[in-house]
C-alpha cells in the first residue's frame, strides 16, 4: 500500500494547485489526477449530480491503485465528501476543512472573505466549518461564476480578468475582511490579481497546503507514506486532453506528461 498512488480529482485544472502543494510536501508520492473537462463547470449543477460524478470519479481512481484521495475542488467537497467517506474505506480529504481553519488562524479583525462558486457560496459549507470552530467570526461570501473558465483558458492576468475581479472582490473589499479565503482550487492561479485588487494587508488563504498537512497527518498514523523515490504521475480528463496539456502548461510553466482520455 506504500507504493499505491494518491488520487486527486477537480473538475478541470485548479486541482493543480493541490498537486503543487502535494509535490512539495509529499515529494515521494506518487499521483493519479483526473481532470472532469467533459461536465465543467460543476459550480451551477445540483448536489445530487454533482455527488455522483464525485462517486464514479473515485471508483475510477480506485482501479489505478490510490491509497488516498483528494477532492481538490471545494465544489465538489461541498456536494460530495460525506457521501464518500461513507462509501469508501481509503482516506478521503476535501479542501473545505482544512480551508476554514487556516482562515480562522489567521484572522486579526474577525472578518473573513470568501470567493468561490456559486454552489460552494450557497452551500454555507465554509459558514459552517469556520462558525464550528469560532462561533463569532464574520463570514462575506461573493460567488465568482467567471473564474474557473478564466483560468481554463489561461487568461490569468489580462484586463477582463482585472474588470470580473474588480466586481467579484467588491463585497469582500467593502467589508474591510483582512483574510480571504481562495474557496474554488482555481483561484489560487488568479493570486496575483486578487492580491492586486484587495491589497498586500488581506492574506489570503489557499486551502491546498493545509489539504496535504491533513493528508500527511493521516498517512504517518497509518504507516502509508511512501518512502522511496520511485514515484510517478499520471493524468486523465473527460474532456480534449491536448488542450489540457497546454493550458497545463501556462499554469505550471512546464507539463511533460501524456494525459489520457477517458469516457464514463
Amino acid at each position: 500500500m506504500k507504493q499505491s498512488s494518491i488520487g486527486v480529482f477537480d473538475s478541470g485544472l485548479g486541482g493543480f494547485s493541490v498537486v503543487k502543494e502535494l509535490k512539495k510536501l509529499l515529494p515521494n508520492e506518487s499521483i493519479e489526477y483526473f481532470a472532469d473537462h467533459g461536465r465543467q463547470p460543476y459550480g451551477p449543477k445540483e448536489q445530487k449530480e454533482i455527488e455522483g460524478y464525485v462517486i464514479q470519479i473515485i471508483h475510477f481512481l480506485l482501479e489505478k491503485g490510490i491509497k488516498a484521495c483528494i477532492i481538490a475542488c471545494n465544489t465538489a467537497t461541498a456536494a460530495g465528501l460525506k457521501k464518500a467517506k461513507e462509501l469508501f474505506d481509503i482516506p478521503i480529504i476535501g479542501v473545505i476543512e482544512p480551508g476554514a481553519e487556516a482562515a480562522v488562524s489567521t484572522t486579526k479583525n474577525g472578518k473573513i472573505g470568501l470567493i468561490a462558486t456559486t454552489f460552494t457560496v450557497n452551500s454555507h459549507a465554509y459558514h459552517m466549518e469556520i462558525k464550528k470552530k469560532n462561533p463569532k467570526l464574520e463570514i462575506i461570501s461573493s460567488p465568482c461564476p467567471k473564474f474557473t473558465p478564466i483560468v481554463e483558458l489561461g487568461e490569468l492576468e489580462t484586463e477582463e480578468t482585472y474588470q470580473f475581479a474588480k466586481k467579484y472582490l467588491k463585497p469582500v473589499k467593502e467589508a474591510q475582511v483582512d483574510t480571504l479565503i481562495l474557496g474554488c482550487t482555481h483561484y489560487p492561479f488568479l493570486k496575483k490579481v486578487i492580491s492586486d485588487i484587495m491589497g498586500s494587508e488581506v492574506k489570503l488563504v489557499n486551502p491546498a497546503n493545509n489539504s496535504i498537512l491533513k493528508l500527511r497527518k493521516i498517512l504517518e498514523e497509518k504507516h502509508l507514506l511512501n518512502l522511496n523515490k520511485n514515484r510517478k504521475e499520471h493524468y486523465y480528463t473527460s474532456g480534449n486532453p491536448d488542450k489540457m496539456k497546454k493550458i497545463a502548461k501556462i499554469l505550471l510553466g512546464s507539463f511533460d506528461y501524456e494525459v489520457e482520455k477517458v469516457e464514463f
